[in-house]
């Protein structure tokens, strides 16, 4: 990853992390006139974020092929793989 991607991966976590508990800390504003577009935004977001990590996974090079599908399937399955992910593969260079 380039230093935008590395750097729009962290705001991404961090919008979402956000986002999450801004909602959970202010029940107030758990109304459908405002979560439809701040959740569009943070869908948004995230499929930059994805987009950026796949595009990763299938540019870098793996010890096995079977490593790169192992990756794209977690993640596919479970969102927060994709944090673990860059902290293992995704913020070493290629």
């Amino acid at each position: 990853m380039n230093f935008f991607e590395k750097i729009y991966a962290l705001a991404a976590i961090l919008f979402e992390i956000g986002l999450v508990a801004f909602f959970l800390l202010q029940p107030q504003y758990q109304r459908l006139s405002i979560l439809l577009p701040v959740c569009g935004v943070g869908l948004l977001v995230n499929i930059v974020f994805l987009f950026l990590v796949f595009r990763d996974i299938f540019q870098r090079t793996f010890d096995t092929p079977r490593t790169r599908y192992f990756w794209l399937v977690i993640i596919l399955l479970f969102w927060p793989a994709g944090l673990v992910y860059l902290l293992r593969h995704g913020f070493k260079p290629r």
